[in-house]
């Protein structure tokens, strides 16, 4: 039996160390770590941050020299920064409309970091990141938009389908009290 227990541990442990990325190319999404295999948070505290990675995966090409996204957020939460992996990134869109150009193309790896944004998530409730292309659009329909090499427009994949959820918050689950023990008396002070 014992055996078996640590059989399962070690397959546990391995299953999560060797995590691995979307293996679609020019993939675009929102990560909750740098290695882009965690879409999702659970059991998130009311009041909490959390950073929230923009990854492009297994880029085509050489060198990314714009990007173009948007996204929808549904629930209760708070962008409160997004900060660029490019330093000479120039931002011309609004905020969750992001229409930018690099001045030095950004070199592109497996997996490379586009942005880092904080989020405030306020209520229990899911909130839902949802990748979206740009108003206005570099591309008829309106898709995330990559310029690669040579000045070449493209569109992304992302990390789900267009349109689904790419990332998500998930509010803490309620812990249960027991009415007739020391649990009522600590339910007054949550």
């Amino acid at each position: 039996m014992k055996k078996l227990l640590v059989l399962v541990l070690a397959m546990t442990v391995a299953s999560s160390a060797f995590a691995i990325i979307d293996p679609d190319p020019n993939s675009l999404g929102f990560y909750f770590d740098l290695t882009a295999d965690t879409v999702e948070v659970q059991d998130a505290g009311i009041n909490s941050q959390h950073t929230m990675y923009v990854i492009l995966t297994n880029p085509t090409f050489q060198n990314l020299g714009g990007i173009e996204y948007g996204y929808v957020m549904e629930g209760s939460a708070f962008v409160l920064s997004n900060v660029w992996a490019n330093p000479q990134a120039l931002d011309i869109g609004s905020a969750g409309n992001h229409i930018v150009g690099f001045g030095a193309p950004t070199p592109t790896t497996e997996a490379t970091l586009i942005a880092t944004m904080t989020v405030l998530f306020l209520d229990p409730v899911a909130v839902n990141f949802t990748l979206t292309g740009t108003v206005p659009s570099s591309l008829d329909p309106a898709l995330p938009t990559l310029l690669t090499d040579g000045d070449v427009l493209m569109s992304s994949g992302d990390s789900t389908d267009i349109g689904n959820i790419n990332a998500t918050i998930n509010g803490a689950t309620p812990v249960a009290t027991d009415p007739v023990s020391f649990d009522a008396v600590k339910s007054l002070y949550r």
